[in-house]
């Protein structure tokens, strides 16, 4: 079988690709705090912000495919912490994707929306980014990083949403955490995204990884909605209150990093690649909702070694 490694495995994005690949790649997760159990899967601790130590763990393992989900996403800790956002999002990527490249081991670097200013909709991977905070920043300048090093590397920009093995929430699980304790919550009415569901994007990740696609492209959900979208599309498919969803705009919050308003980017690149328009939020969320009634949430506890789940 071919062999994947995995950086963030335990992250959102790493531990669902974990889960996923398991059955057809021979994965390597690599993790900094939080081991991942899962039979037939190599489970390495390795602090990737040690440069020596990225090489080591590159050049012994030897994989066909790196796959770099590592990242700070904290956005507001990114605005306090510009040396942090630019080690865990800049040099950490830069320093992965050369050791990949040393070792012939094709590489995937997941990034963000977020490298534009949102000002308008539409955007394709050959417009000008221009980040409008600190994580936009670094995550671009990491992009750039990787393209460096590795010319040949496949850049995913995206945004998803989906169940996360640890206690961290996604917006759709926050969403819904609070919605079904009866608690009010806000929703962002200015901010329009194309959040995927991270199940979506893990398959489209993989049908990429067989055409052996390299280069820049935007893998987002179908259809443009608001956070206060999401959160009103969320409870009518799990039957909640959406009356508790207070519409906020983002300013009225006070956050310490400024954010882009508009990250609806154009997906026709990949579209016309895989020749199918990609999923839409409400297909992702009722797939959600279809995955937590399979007991999909425990599987990924389980794995992940969360002690609520023993």
């Amino acid at each position: 079988m071919p062999k994947l490694l995995i950086t963030g495995a335990s992250g959102l994005l790493g531990a669902n690709l974990v889960l996923e690949c398991a059955k057809n790649y021979s994965v390597i997760a690599v993790y900094h705090r939080h081991p991942i159990h899962l039979k037939d899967v190599a489970s390495v601790r390795v602090d990737l912000t040690d440069e020596r130590a990225v090489e080591k763990l590159i050049s012994a393992a030897r994989p066909d495919w790196v796959v770099h989900c590592a990242a700070e996403t904290n956005v507001d800790r990114c605005e306090q912490d510009h040396a942090h956002a630019l080690l865990m999002n800049r040099d950490m990527a830069g320093w992965v994707a050369r050791a990949a490249m040393r070792c012939n081991a094709s590489f995937v670097h997941i990034s963000t929306d977020a490298v534009f200013d949102g000002r308008r909709s539409g955007l394709n991977e050959q417009d000008a980014a221009a980040p409008p905070n600190v994580y936009g920043r670094s995550k671009l300048e990491g992009e750039n990083e990787v393209l460096k090093e590795c010319p040949a590397a496949l850049v995913v920009r995206t945004n998803f949403f989906g169940w996360n093995a640890h206690k961290k929430h996604s917006l759709a699980e926050w969403f819904l955490d609070t919605l079904q304790r009866n608690k009010q919550c806000n929703g962002f009415s200015d901010i329009k995204v194309k959040m995927l569901l991270v199940n979506d994007l893990i398959a489209i990740l993989l049908q990429m990884i067989e055409r052996r696609l390299s280069g820049i492209y935007h893998v987002l959900a179908r259809d443009c909605i608001s956070k206060y979208e999401f959160g009103v599309r969320l409870a009518a498919e799990f039957e909640l209150d959406k009356k508790l969803i207070k519409s906020v705009g983002v300013e009225e919050v006070g956050l310490r990093a400024v954010r882009a308003l508009n990250l609806c980017l154009s997906t026709e690149k990949i579209e016309g690649v895989l020749r199918k328009k990609l999923p839409s939020v409400t297909e992702g969320l009722r797939k959600f909702h279809q995955l937590q009634l399979a007991d999909y949430p425990h599987r990924l506890k389980v794995i992940a070694g969360d002690p609520q789940t023993e």
